[in-house]
């Protein structure tokens, strides 16, 4: 199956070639026809190997997601299996917003955990990452 580059995670524009507010024809044109779509009731979720596109009600890419063996990174330090210590480190604080973590000082990125045993948030692996419309 289909699989986004490893490109640079920007919060709010997009990850690599593919924006935040292209068109669903725009992004097909990038993915070719190896996708899976499932619709939802006021918007749609296409599916690569490793990354989903949510397609807002305008037709729109409204939120990036990537996971598994994504490669590229936020700021060139930040990316899947890296941890919240490390985004406090390098990046600066984040808040947690539901059941994931947010950048305080920059909106259009989130982050989600991989459920571990012994749980910690400041340990646990990134498993998903998220850029969405701010």
């Amino acid at each position: 199956m289909m699989k986004i580059q490893d490109e640079p995670i920007i919060p709010g524009v997009g990850i690599g070639n593919i924006k935040l507010n292209m068109t669903k024809d725009q992004l097909i044109a990038i993915l070719g026809k190896d996708y899976k779509e499932r619709f939802r009731e006021c918007d749609s979720v296409i599916e690569i190997e490793n990354a989903k596109f949510w397609v807002s009600e305008d037709g729109k890419i409204d939120q990036i997601g990537v996971e598994g063996d994504f490669k590229g990174k936020y700021k060139g330090i930040i990316g899947i299996g890296s941890t919240l210590s490390e985004v406090k480190k390098f990046i600066g604080n984040y808040v947690q917003v539901y059941d994931t973590y947010e950048m305080e000082n920059e909106e259009g990125i989130c982050f989600e955990l991989e459920d571990i045993d012994d749980w910690d948030p400041l340990v646990a692996p990134i498993d998903h990452i998220y850029v969405f419309r701010i």
